[in-house]
């Protein structure tokens, strides 16, 4: 059994490496249907925590889906600088749902639109660990534990090309006059890679299912 295991770790150790060598080979030559990026440094929301994060959207034809793959790892770290705790996972098999979705964000307290949404499915593994926590400054929750193992898992991916935001909420109050577009000259393009794996909060909008998973500023994008 344990044999067995050591040979599944491999496997997947292997096509998380393949990914992102794929992904990084794919950039040099970024054709005009493939949106790429690179998001590595501090995540925004989650303090002592770094983040690395490669993917890809590709445009096919009118009648289908882009589709949308990534890699990911988060390391997230006390106050005297020692690892606590570390995800890394695999989106394999996404799409682009939507271009224009909006959220309310509880840590910058406002409403992002116009937010690439890829819905998809993939692996994941987490240390071994039972870490207590306030997630994006707002939910309190015990972060998910996989015991070392990767599983499977729904995942979300939302980028944000132009991260441009409402101070009202876009369903309630369009965007316009009433509830300007904005932007910051301190936030840039972003981009958030997550899996959904039960954890159920509250929301201005009622009960939701809370995406978990690193987020940071777009170190480098092409096509986009």
């Amino acid at each position: 059994m344990k044999k067995k295991s050591n040979v599944t770790k491999g496997l997947f150790a292997a096509t998380f490496l393949i990914t992102i060598i794929a992904l990084v080979t794919t950039v040099n030559a970024c054709p005009s249907n493939r949106v790429l990026f690179i998001a590595k440094g501090d995540d925004l929301d989650l303090a002592g925590t770094t983040n690395f994060i490669i993917g890809s959207i590709k445009f096919g034809e009118d009648d289908e889906l882009p589709s949308a793959n990534a890699v990911f790892h988060q390391r997230i770290y006390d106050e005297s600088g020692e690892k606590v705790y570390a995800m890394k996972g695999i989106l394999k098999e996404g799409s682009l749902q939507t271009k224009y979705y909006c959220f309310f964000c509880p840590v910058f307290q406002v409403w992002f639109i116009n937010v690439w949404l890829v819905m998809g499915e993939g692996v994941y593994k987490t240390t071994d660990t039972n870490l207590d926590l306030v997630y994006r400054n707002w939910f309190p929750i015990t972060m998910p534990n996989t015991e070392g193992e990767y599983v499977q898992a729904p995942m979300i991916m939302m980028l944000s090309p132009t991260a441009e935001y409402c101070l009202l909420d876009p369903s309630t109050t369009p965007p316009g006059p009433d509830n300007p577009v904005l932007t910051n000259p301190e936030w840039h393009a972003w981009v958030l890679t997550a899996v959904l794996c039960g954890i159920i909060v509250e929301t201005p909008m009622g009960p939701a299912e809370l995406p978990i998973g690193p987020v940071s500023y777009l170190t480098k994008s092409w096509g986009i």
